[in-house]
């Protein structure tokens, strides 16, 4: 998954909302949103290939998301010798602690990859990569992920969604409506300059978007959507978390 928008705590009274988009392999073959684990219950798509997800959502009112971490605009190259990054949002769900988790994380252990933890108490984002581990508390409000750092001013991909998510937010009626504002977001073919991986949307035969989720995040009544393809062009539909 490489673009994140999250509210949280952005209005009083309303839940956290969470939308992203999936960019992948266009081949590499996928399971939508399921049951992963069952206790605690967790639920979200799979990676056919290395076995992980890239969005956990547990029904209680939890969620945990990754995207794979560049150096600027660089994509590293991947070593296939290290654990697969798919495997962390379970990794830190089914934690006693899910915040101590977060913080004992190895970056020797993964290529490098951001994570972002919500539940209704804390939101926090984490990076692993060569430098080592860095996690901060995001603030109440919007934010925006991509590769690099969350709501990242030297991203000009992220400065662009952030600002989309920040004025969808300033507009939304409730929180079901910022989670279709997001949605469109993320429907943008919007590029910076003549760099189509800039956009929210990406369009390419061998690498692109492949998917979209959306959160709602109420304590114990958590919705979500997926669409199984490019959100452009795919309806999302609703997960059933039973």
């Amino acid at each position: 998954m490489c673009t994140v928008l999250l509210a949280w705590r952005w209005r009083p009274g309303q839940p956290a909302v969470l939308a992203a988009n999936r960019d992948e392999l266009v081949d590499r073959p996928t399971d939508p949103p399921l049951r992963l684990w069952d206790d605690p219950a967790l639920w979200g798509g799979r990676d056919r290939l290395a076995g992980g997800t890239w969005l956990a959502v547990d029904p209680v009112g939890r969620l945990c998301a990754v995207t794979n971490r560049h150096r600027r605009e660089s994509a590293p190259g991947r070593d296939p010798a290290l654990r697969s990054r798919g495997e962390l949002p379970l990794l830190v769900l089914r934690a006693d602690d899910a915040v101590a988790q977060l913080a004992a994380l190895d970056p020797a252990a993964y290529n490098p990859v951001n994570l972002v933890y919500v539940s209704e108490d804390t939101a926090r984002w984490v990076s692993l990569d060569h430098d080592g581990c860095r996690a901060g508390v995001l603030e109440p409000g919007v934010h925006a992920l991509t590769v690099q750092d969350v709501d990242d001013p030297a991203s000009p991909k992220t400065v662009r969604l952030l600002a989309a998510a920040r004025a969808a937010a300033d507009a939304a009626h409730d929180a079901v409506d910022l989670r279709d504002r997001f949605a469109d977001v993320l429907r943008s073919h919007d590029t910076d300059g003549d760099d189509p991986a800039s956009a929210a949307c990406i369009h390419g035969d061998v690498y692109g978007t492949v998917s979209s989720s959306t959160v709602v995040l109420r304590p114990r009544a958590v919705t979500m959507t997926y669409a199984d393809g490019r959100p452009c062009v795919t309806p999302y539909e609703k997960v059933a978390l039973t």
